[in-house]
């Protein structure tokens, strides 16, 4: 039989060390950010039960979930009543077969372990979280199956503060990963949902014109017109919400115009909405964040249906991976577990799509690419228990080091070998060294050597 190598399921990928080196530490950097607001580390389970998971998403969101077969006796007769059913439809069928699925995303196991602890958490309580989530979408560039998420939520307050803060902490974030280039395209749920009423768009349509407007980026605006006549919406009524949407500007400019322009001024949501807005632009600026990194979209929707309040995602120049991290306010999902509501507001930073901007944009590539800090030689059999002391000496002294694995090879391979791993510092242990109880260490990057007694060698 022909030899068959398998390569990684479609939207999926395998990580090489010189990737994992790199991503460690950009993971490392987030922890230690949100840490710096104050944000406290959680983790959930890979499997959620689908009752969970289900009605928090949207139609199209629902249809993306993975999941999970029954097992045993319990896929039997899930089985045997799917085939006894004749006129079952699409989704009791599904929950014959299936009751749980991976993880979506991170926000509604949050919800769920909120509400399962909330006598336990100290509201306000501030989370972060980082771990793989599963999707059954159609793989493209910046686009997986499974993908690593990076949330951070607050839950227990109302205050817009919040949403000042995780922008600030979102525009820190992607500037310490070396993104010159970045928008924070920030709206609000409440203030669509008012321009639409205004605008008049029958309820109905509501939805769907949302919808329309959420693919602007995609499609265009004559791809969005043509959404809007197609799902029914007269054309004098599209014509005010496209105008709308196409306001820009500066922030405080955007507002002005929509008090102008529109009737949000005069609608008690709407007015709230743009409220709520000049207060995150004025919090922003108190803390630091240019004007430059921001902007009010009042055509960014966010598909997810259970957003309440402000929203926003982010998108570099130059990457078109979709956006690098998003999110919003979202004060009543977490009731849907409580019977209560509880104010929440987060930001999910797309791991792999950040990865995948940081390599089109070149950002990162100078970096180290492995964990090991030194590679201690091994030349010849007599000197290999010199190498292993050199080699405990500098870990005792925190230094990551590996000792070269092969003691018949001669130091040019060894050199070669650390200069392809990227390995700093090399530390030579021959004949000479051994005897008078020395070693040399030689700094690859520069080429700078100096021999040194064993005992002052680290």
């Amino acid at each position: 039989m022909p030899r068959i190598t398998p390569g990684a399921v479609k939207g999926t990928r395998d990580y090489l060390p010189r990737d994992l080196v790199l991503r460690n530490r950009v993971f490392a950097q987030l922890r230690e950010t949100f840490e710096r607001y104050g944000y406290e580390p959680l983790e959930t389970p890979t499997i959620e039960r689908t009752d969970v998971l289900e009605g928090k998403y949207g139609e199209e969101g629902e249809k993306l979930l993975f999941r999970i077969l029954r097992r045993g006796r319990d896929l039997d007769e899930g089985v045997a009543k799917l085939v006894a059913a004749t006129d079952r439809g699409t989704g009791a069928a599904t929950r014959l077969l299936s009751d749980e699925a991976l993880r979506y995303d991170l926000t509604v196991p949050f919800a769920r372990v909120v509400a399962l602890y909330q006598n336990e958490l100290q509201m306000p309580f501030r989370r972060y979280q980082i771990q793989p989530v599963w999707r059954a979408d159609r793989p493209q560039k910046g686009r997986f199956r499974e993908f690593y998420q990076c949330d951070v939520d607050c839950v227990g307050s109302t205050s817009v503060s919040i949403e000042a803060e995780m922008l600030a902490m979102a525009n820190q974030v992607l500037e310490r990963l070396g993104f010159e280039e970045f928008t924070i395209r920030i709206n609000h749920r409440a203030l669509l949902g008012a321009l639409m009423a205004s605008e008049g768009v029958p309820a109905g349509l509501t939805s769907a014109t949302l919808v329309a407007i959420d693919k602007l980026d995609k499609i265009g605006p004559a791809g969005v017109r043509a959404d809007l006549a197609t799902a029914g919406l007269e054309d004098v009524v599209a014509q005010r919400v496209m105008a709308a949407i196409s306001i820009t500007g500066k922030p405080a400019e955007v507002v002005a115009r929509l008090r102008a322009e529109t009737q949000l001024g005069s609608d008690l949501a709407g007015d709230a909405a743009l409220r709520d807005l000049e207060a995150v632009f004025g919090y922003l600026a108190a803390l630091g964040v240019p004007e430059t990194r921001y902007s009010f979209d009042v055509s960014t929707v966010r598909g997810l249906s259970y957003y309440t309040g402000l929203i926003f995602e982010t998108v570099a120049p130059g990457a078109p991976v979709g956006s690098l991290c998003s999110g919003g306010r979202y004060d009543r999902l977490i009731g849907q577990f409580t019977g209560r509501d509880l104010p929440c507001t987060g930001i999910s930073f797309g791991i792999d799509r950040i990865f995948t901007a940081m390599e089109i944009l070149g950002l990162g590539e100078t970096d180290t690419t492995t964990a090991t800090q030194a590679l201690v030689s091994t030349l010849g059999a007599a000197n290999v228990g010199a190498s292993f002391a050199v080699a405990q000496a500098l870990r005792a002294a925190g230094i990551r080091t590996e000792v070269y694995a092969d003691e018949t090879r001669a130091l040019k391979g060894q050199l070669s070998f650390a200069a392809k791993k990227g390995i700093p510092l090399l530390a030579i242990v021959g004949d000479d060294e051994r005897q008078a109880q020395r070693v040399t260490l030689r700094d690859l990057r520069t080429g700078q050597q100096e021999t040194l007694s064993m005992d002052n060698a680290v």
